[in-house]
């Protein structure tokens, strides 16, 4: 069964659609939205190696988000919101501006679909992971890519099923940077051969 702090991850993992869709309306130059993702990555980064040097910062931060931490960022090394920052910094660097708001949406819509599901009813493990939670991530992947007819039907299909798939692998990585740089790259593969 999955706790309060992981459910309340997940619902705040959801928040990170504010990236792409700030992406696609707000900031829509390139640019601009790597100087703000470039700037937010610094700051995240400077926040995580704090937390754990100065008390106060630390009090604070085991006060407010305590519950929802996992263990390992507990210990100082960097948290998943650090890590969405520097995943969606990364992706839109190296994509074009559809694919990369694509692959970011599959992370922030897919991944958290995935693990809510697969924690309250996944029972078919794979790996740590449950094929349940990664079916529904997958059709919500699908749902989000249908919203994107200016990309081909087969490239935007292979970048959710990559994404999930990344999703899925126990590849050493942070899924918040894994999930986006492959489907991304799968989409930009797929895009090159014209399919």
């Amino acid at each position: 069964m999955i706790s309060k702090g992981e459910i309340s991850r997940k619902l705040i993992h959801v928040t990170n659609v504010i990236i792409p869709v700030g992406y696609l309306f707000i900031f829509p130059f390139k640019f601009h939205m790597l100087i703000i993702l470039f700037c937010l990555s610094v700051l995240f980064i400077l926040v995580d190696f704090s937390r754990t040097r100065i008390s106060w910062l630390n009090t604070f931060f085991k006060k407010t988000f305590n519950f929802m931490l996992r263990t390992h960022e507990l210990d100082g090394q960097l948290t998943g919101a650090t890590w969405v920052v520097i995943g969606s910094f990364l992706t839109v660097a190296f994509f074009q501006k559809e694919i990369a708001i694509l692959a970011l949406l599959f992370m922030g819509l897919g991944d958290t679909t995935a693990g809510i599901i697969g924690s309250q009813f996944g029972r078919i493990r794979i790996w740590n992971k449950t094929v349940e939670g990664t079916l529904a991530g997958l059709v919500v992947c699908l749902i989000v890519a249908a919203f994107f007819p200016e990309i081909s039907f087969w490239v935007r299909t292979g970048g959710a099923v990559s994404a999930m798939i990344a999703e899925l692998i126990p590849f050493p990585v942070d899924d918040n940077v894994r999930i986006p740089i492959f489907s991304g790259t799968i989409m930009m593969f797929l895009s090159s051969l014209d399919v």
